[in-house]
């Protein structure tokens, strides 16, 4: 009878441990497959605001480095290009994003960078670099609508 006893407590154990790691299972599952929380607070959306005004300036700034440069005159093309130069200073000053548009984030830092790249080399060799700065200049435009892609993407809201 001792050992029936024991037999009937293992069975009990290993029960309300299979219970246990399934209910387990289920509440992981659910953490990691639910729909993220798209909601910003006032926080968020002030930096959204400055994000889309900054955005917009800087998107016009590089449209027109991008139609205007050309080969006939460096002074042109200087005054064309320069505002990119503090690309990225201006971008800082609107503040951190919050956690859930880092990626957006990372697609602005990647354009600043391509931007100031071309008005580093315009500045080193004028006019004869207008390809290369030509070159830098679209991948910051592109770096810019992944941004707002990114941005938009984030702040859809999700599906049912």
């Amino acid at each position: 009878m001792g050992r029936r006893v024991t037999t009937i407590g293992t069975v009990k154990v290993i029960g309300t441990i299979v219970v246990i790691v399934l209910v387990g299972m289920g509440v992981g599952t659910y953490l990691v497959t639910r729909p993220a929380d798209r909601e910003l607070d006032a926080r968020g959306r002030t930096w959204v605001g400055r994000y889309e005004r900054w955005m917009d300036k800087t998107q016009r700034q590089v449209d027109r480095a991008i139609v205007g440069m050309g080969p006939s005159s460096k002074e042109k093309n200087a005054r064309l290009i320069g505002p990119l130069r503090k690309c990225s200073a201006s971008f800082a000053r609107i503040g951190e994003p919050p956690p859930s548009l880092d990626a957006v984030q990372e697609f602005v830092v990647a354009a600043c960078g391509e931007a100031e790249f071309a008005v580093e080399v315009n500045d080193r060799f004028g006019t004869v670099s207008l390809a290369t700065s030509s070159i830098h200049l679209r991948e910051a435009e592109d770096n810019l609508r992944l941004s707002r892609s990114e941005l938009a993407r984030e702040l859809a809201p999700t599906q049912p």
